[in-house]
């Protein structure tokens, strides 16, 4: 099962590398991983997505929360959570054929929009789940994908703690 892990730390040099040593040492894969400093600065946030037991996500989670910069540790499965990513796709266009095309793709998705055109690319901006994006992509599989960059998960709880 997916879980997400959100872990409030202190932001100094090598919490990320202890964090990540938990995983390894159990040999999980992580799926997403995004880090943020938080306001005040002397805080970040660290949202991590794995798939796991709920057995194992426990013991992980009681192994992160014993490393000392870590302030807070929660997991959820996706029902708690409101979660995004972004993609940003970069579109090789020949002419106007071809951006006429994409702008037809990007009309219809109601998270989608043309982020940058130039003489030889357009680069698109697509947010949602993980799901939305994958499927705004199959959308644009006829067209020569450049360049991809996805986000990792950014997520906040539905309701509060």
């Amino acid at each position: 099962m997916e879980y997400t892990l959100t872990i409030f730390t202190e932001n100094i040099p090598g919490v990320l590398y202890r964090i990540a040593d938990v995983f390894l040492r159990r040999k999980i894969n992580v799926e997403s991983l995004t880090v943020s400093e938080l306001y005040p600065p002397d805080k970040s946030r660290f949202t991590v997505v794995i798939n796991t037991t709920e057995e194992q996500i426990k013991k992980i989670s009681k192994q992160i929360a014993k490393i000392i910069e870590v302030l807070e540790v929660y997991y959820n499965t996706d029902e708690g959570l409101i979660y995004h990513e972004i993609a940003l796709i970069k579109i090789a266009i020949g002419g106007l054929k071809d951006l006429s095309a994409v702008q037809k793709v990007v009309s219809g998705s109601p998270t989608a929009r043309i982020f940058s055109i130039d003489e030889d690319s357009i680069v698109i901006e697509e947010s949602g789940t993980e799901k939305e994006v994958k499927a705004f992509l199959e959308k644009l599989q006829n067209f020569k994908i450049e360049d991809l960059a996805i986000s990792g998960r950014t997520a906040v709880l539905k309701n509060s703690k």
